[in-house]
């Protein structure tokens, strides 16, 4: 729960956990779904620096488009975000919590630790930057039984990192959309103004998790998800 301009109400947190040093990357989105779960990723391996040569996940739907037996076939839009970042990705085995213990106690840590009392802000990206800040400060100060805080291990984690590759994956959804009469276009139920010479045409549309940009005969026009 975060009270955003006055207004409580419930987001979603997205988790990368490095289990050597313990380093925690955070995110808040408004929807749980597979652009807020790219997303998520592209912020958190851009904030490391680097990326891990091996990430464990749930069997979750943003991840996983079927199962078969033991088998799990990777959704189309998961798998091109690991092969552009290069790592592989490892589904936790059906009914075994702790083959991704690690990541779910930190979950519960990070949302008693920092999201408690319920934190306020002007907008939701200003709350998940101010949450972003405070693990960083949590991970200066947070030491290990040796008096090793978090940092000191990921700078010994952060030489085995993979580079970053030369640009981020581009964490939208594309789609073909009919631009009416009236100029306007629908998406995800909801309809979006367009200049009015665009109406009658076809547009592209990368909806990203704040934003969709139209694009119509290389014209562009980007308007706020709602």
């Amino acid at each position: 729960t975060v009270e955003e301009a006055g207004v409580r109400r419930e987001v979603w947190k997205f988790l990368l956990h490095l289990m050597y040093s313990g380093r925690d990357v955070a995110w808040l989105y408004d929807r749980c779904d597979q652009l807020a779960f790219l997303d998520g990723h592209v912020r958190a391996l851009t904030h490391l620096g680097g990326v891990p040569a091996r990430i464990v996940y749930d069997n979750l739907s943003a991840a996983v488009k079927r199962r078969v037996g033991v088998e799990r076939e990777l959704t189309d839009r998961f798998r091109a975000l690991a092969s552009h970042y290069l790592f592989e990705p490892c589904l936790a085995r059906p009914g075994e919590g702790h083959d991704k213990g690690g990541v779910e106690s930190r979950g519960k840590g990070i949302r008693l630790q920092h999201l408690t009392p319920v934190p306020q802000g002007t907008s939701l990206p200003a709350i998940a930057t101010q949450l972003l800040a405070d693990l960083d400060v949590a991970a200066s100060r947070r030491r290990d039984e040796n008096g090793r805080t978090v940092l000191e291990r990921f700078a010994e984690e952060a030489v085995r990192l993979r580079a970053l590759p030369e640009r981020p994956f581009e964490a939208r959804r594309v789609e073909l959309v009919s631009i009416s009469r009236q100029a306007l276009a629908r998406v995800e139920g909801t309809q979006y103004s367009l200049p009015s010479h665009w109406n009658r045409l076809e547009a592209t549309a990368f909806v990203g998790v704040e934003d969709i940009r139209f694009v119509c005969f290389g014209e562009e026009a980007t308007r706020a998800r709602t």
